[in-house]
C-alpha cells in the first residue's frame, strides 16, 4: 500500500470515529432526539419559581445555576425542578412528545408524590416536555408539544 493510500484510509477511519462519537454523544445527551420510545426522567415543576423570561439563556443554556431554559413556541421559559420522581417511556415525533397510555398511571403516581405540583417535566439533556397534571387521564396516551 502506498503512503498516499494509507493516509486516505487513516483519514477515513478517523472521520468515521469522530462521527460515531458525535452520534453517541447526542444519543446519550437526549435520547428523545432519536426515533422510537426511550426511558426518560420525570420531575415536578416548581410553579412558584418557574415562569416566562425575556432573557436569552446563559453560557451553559441555563437561566441560572438551578433553573433550566426552554422554549415552547414563542415562549421563553425558566423552569425550576423538584425531583426526580421516576422514569417513564416516551417518544418524540413531529414536534410532539407522547407518553403511552400504559405509562399515564405511573405519571399520576409520580404527581401524587409532590402535592403542590401542577406540571410534570420530562427531562432528556434538558427539559423535553411539560405535562399538565390535569391532562392525565387513565388509559389514554398524553401528547404535548416538545420543548426546544
Amino acid at each position: 500500500m502506498t503512503k498516499r493510500r494509507k493516509l486516505v484510509w487513516t483519514a477515513g477511519i478517523l472521520a468515521a470515529a469522530v462521527a460515531s462519537a458525535g452520534v453517541g454523544t447526542a444519543v446519550w445527551a437526549d435520547p428523545l432526539k432519536l426515533p422510537g420510545s426511550h426511558t426518560i426522567e420525570v420531575y415536578a415543576q416548581e410553579d412558584a419559581l418557574s415562569g416566562e423570561t425575556q432573557k436569552d439563556p446563559g453560557l451553559f443554556g441555563m437561566c441560572d445555576a438551578d433553573t433550566y431554559y426552554a422554549e415552547q413556541g414563542d415562549r421563553k421559559l425558566c423552569i425550576v425542578l423538584s425531583g426526580p420522581l421516576g422514569e417513564v417511556k416516551a417518544q418524540r415525533k413531529d414536534g410532539k412528545v407522547t407518553v403511552a397510555a400504559e405509562e399515564v398511571a405511573a405519571l399520576k403516581r409520580m404527581a401524587a408524590k409532590d402535592s403542590d405540583a401542577t406540571t410534570l417535566v420530562l427531562m432528556g439533556s434538558g427539559p423535553s416536555a411539560l405535562i399538565p397534571i390535569a391532562d392525565l387521564t387513565d388509559g389514554k396516551p398524553v401528547t404535548v408539544p416538545a420543548l426546544s
